[in-house]
């Protein structure tokens, strides 16, 4: 029953943002119906009280409307903002500037990535937004404008990087108007950069006129003003409180804690009788709650992992062997996978100007210490390859925006996921292992002789090569498909009807013989 609870929490939050997605983006229009709950039961395969928290959900947000014995009808994600009744608000400046510098790293590059993902008929979808923004009326206007970059970040097919620009909450802040010439000059910008990418132009190569002015930054960076018209719920008034658990679900919060033991167990860090971190050592390790770390650890004990001994502790009682015995859902595994992989895909997307800005705070002596610990981990503590998490520690660490450094703490934390996996991580120093540690070492040196510039690109080009050597890896394995199917990235921005299953049988089931870590508890799935 727990299992299939956590299964029904972690799908109702698919179904929820998915269709949520498909409504800001514009592709699901405004009048436009939903299938009938019984429907959304058979097509995700999932209980009507799941699908009925999601359409509850929906429907406080003021997305659909609901009534009695009809089927739920768009309201578009204009007329939800509306409903939520953005009232003018004086912001704590600081905050306000910490928010806009986080979307400026995170979004960019992410934005100029779905614009260049967009091909063909794929056009067509920024262009019908483009056609509704009527200069005439400011406030449709930019929100207009906000779906039209939402689409092309949920052009990425990432689930992860949409939930990161959702949680800065700028679909819940509304710009200074501006003049009706700036308005007219901005559309007709948008036009000229479908037309030029869609022919075939790059999208770095086109530039538009700055419009941070509209929420108040200087050329400088500073704040003009501190007046934002905003949404209840948006950061501005709850000051980055929860910003993590909007990036989370409740789920991942405690399974990534039950995940990294396995993992550590796998590598050999834990073996058979050693005592685990206490309750309140793991709260501090993850940063998580004791009601977190217990469910974390009463699933640990069901699968006979662990044992718990009261006044004494918790204690490993599995060897690599039984571990490859153990009834771990393969679904759960094939899920951290796929957060794991999504978070690579925003690491390397961001990485670039994100170690440039964390670089301009790092001291000569922090960069040696960097150095130090590097070779350390090499010639002393070597486990597995932890050069290139030590570099991501060492830059979310000298991340000084407070939104920015919470978002790459999540990265950091998914990064980690990697030592779940099996066969993924090897304890071995191999070759490719000696390889990345040294390229690591290199770029740690341009920061120790202060050349910030080639510390940001060195990091920007290790990180993607990482990320290509992983999806390699993945494939050769036969983990790439699983991990794929665990959600449908297409549907978060493909113009089609509500999605097609979250997760489908087959490719849940085409693990290799012994599953991941060995023979893995089958989850059932109903053919479509």
């Amino acid at each position: 029953m727990g299992e299939r609870m956590k299964t029904d929490i972690v799908l109702y939050e698919r179904i929820y943002q998915l269709i949520r997605s498909q409504i800001e983006c514009g592709l699901l229009p405004e009048g436009s119906k939903l299938p009938s709950r019984a429907d959304l039961c058979e097509e995700f395969h999932v209980s009507a009280k799941t699908v009925r928290s999601a359409v509850e959900r929906l429907a406080e947000e003021g997305l659909i409307e609901t009534s009695q014995r009809k089927l739920a009808v768009v309201r578009g994600s204009v007329q939800a903002e509306e409903k939520h009744d953005n009232a003018y608000l004086l912001v704590d400046k600081a905050l306000a500037v910490d928010l806009f510098h986080t979307g400026r790293l995170i979004c960019f590059p992410v934005i100029e990535q779905g614009i260049r993902l967009c091909t063909g008929e794929e056009w067509k979808i920024p262009l019908a937004i483009a056609e509704k923004m009527d200069p005439a009326d400011s406030l449709s206007f930019w929100r207009c404008s906000r779906k039209l970059w939402r689409f092309f970040i949920a052009r990425n097919g990432n689930d992860l990087i949409l939930r990161v620009v959702d949680s800065l909450g700028f679909s819940k802040i509304d710009p200074l108007p501006g003049t009706l010439e700036l308005r007219k000059s901005y559309l007709a910008d948008i036009k000229k950069l479908i037309q030029y990418i869609s022919c075939g132009g790059r999208p770095e190569k086109f530039r538009f006129e700055d419009m941070s002015f509209l929420y108040g930054l200087s050329d400088e960076g500073t704040l003009g003003t501190n007046l934002y018209r905003v949404a209840p719920d948006s950061p501005l008034r709850t000051d980055l409180m929860g910003l993590e658990q909007q990036i989370r679900s409740a789920e991942e919060r405690y399974s990534r804690v039950y995940m990294d033991i396995l993992g550590l167990i796998d590598i050999g860090r834990y073996q058979p009788g050693d005592r685990l971190p206490s309750h309140l050592e793991l709260q501090k390790a993850y940063k998580v709650s004791a009601d977190t770390t217990n469910k974390a650890i009463r699933v640990l004990q069901d699968w006979g992992v662990v044992t718990a001994r009261r006044g004494s502790g918790i204690y490993v009682a599995m060897d690599l062997e039984a571990l490859k015995k153990a009834p771990i859902p393969e679904k759960m595994i094939a899920c951290h996978l796929r957060r794991f992989l999504d978070s690579i895909e925003l690491l390397s997307l961001t990485v670039r100007e994100v170690a440039l800005h964390a670089a301009v705070s790092a001291t000569p002596d922090e960069a040696k210490n960097l150095k130090a610990a590097l070779r350390r981990h090499w010639n002393e503590e070597y486990m597995y390859q932890r050069a290139p998490v030590a570099l991501l520690e060492f830059i979310t660490q000298h991340i000084q925006y407070k939104a920015l450094r919470e978002i790459y703490q999540v990265i950091l934390e998914n990064y980690r996921i990697s030592r779940c996996i099996p066969k993924l991580v090897t304890p071995l120093k191999t070759d490719k292992n000696a390889e990345i540690h040294q390229r690591v070492m290199e770029t740690a040196e341009h920061l120790l002789v202060e050349d910030k510039e080639a510390f940001s690109e060195k990091t920007s080009e290790l990180y993607r090569d990482i990320q290509q050597m992983i999806i390699g890896e993945c494939k050769k394995l036969g983990y790439w498909q699983i991990a794929e199917q665990v959600y449908d990235g297409g549907a978060l921005w493909q113009e089609r009807n509500i999605l097609k299953p979250a997760c489908k049988k087959e490719a849940l089931t085409k693990l290799k013989p012994n599953g991941f870590y060995g023979r893995t508890k089958k989850t059932e799935y109903n053919n479509r």
